[in-house]
């Protein structure tokens, strides 16, 4: 134990299929065959996505804007996407009560938010596109455009480390901003400005438009 300086032997044990050990109630081989076949199946970094706009329609005010949000081809806005959560699903529900038990259903599919944080650029691009976007959806005098003005597509993707062309979760919305703003921080004096947007989902039927 001297020579060790206080610390434990090294236990080496050999599986074998007669012994084999702490290898998922398996044997060392069907162990290791499993693994192989479940590492084989890859993971998908959070990491590596992105998120493109378009207009819906060409023929809108907002398909009329330069609009540095729709600068799909350069690559640039689908990396300042900070964070976002693609949803699947959202199904609304209902209950009624048959004696001790509270029976659930669904009653529609839901048509709920998006959340979206952008890093903003250093000549305030995320937030210029969001005002003009705003343009097209509220006039000064109090009165409102038309969906179509305003309407956007959001492509949401993830893609492989190693090919950007390869997606294996891909996700599309009809949607309309709804919010946004630009969170300043005096105490936060090394931080970078992130620019939190919600957008409302909108007519779920047209999303393949």
């Amino acid at each position: 134990m001297a020579s060790n300086q206080g610390t434990l032997e090294t236990i080496v044990v050999t599986a074998t299929d007669e012994n084999p050990g702490p290898w998922v109630g398996r044997t060392a081989k069907d162990a290791y065959a499993l693994y192989n076949a479940i590492y084989a199946l890859g993971t998908i970094s959070t990491a590596h996505f992105g998120v493109e706009f378009s207009p819906l329609f060409n023929d809108g005010k907002i398909a009329n804007l330069d609009l540095a949000l729709f600068d799909n081809s350069t690559y640039k806005i689908p990396f300042l996407a900070q964070n976002v959560e693609a949803s699947l699903i959202d199904a609304d529900t209902d209950s009624i009560k048959v004696g001790a038990f509270n029976l659930n259903h669904i009653t529609g599919n839901a048509s709920n938010e998006v959340q979206i944080s952008f890093i903003e650029t250093k000549n305030g691009d995320i937030s210029e596109s969001f005002r003009l976007i705003k343009n097209c959806t509220f006039n000064d005098d109090g009165t409102q455009f038309p969906p179509k003005d305003y309407l956007m597509r959001v492509q949401i993707y993830s893609f492989d480390r190693n090919d950007y062309n390869f997606r294996a979760i891909e996700q599309a919305y009809i949607v309309a901003l709804q919010a946004a703003s630009v969170p300043f921080d005096a105490t936060n004096l090394n931080g970078v400005l992130v620019v939190p947007v919600t957008f409302t989902k909108m007519f779920p039927m047209l999303v393949n438009l």
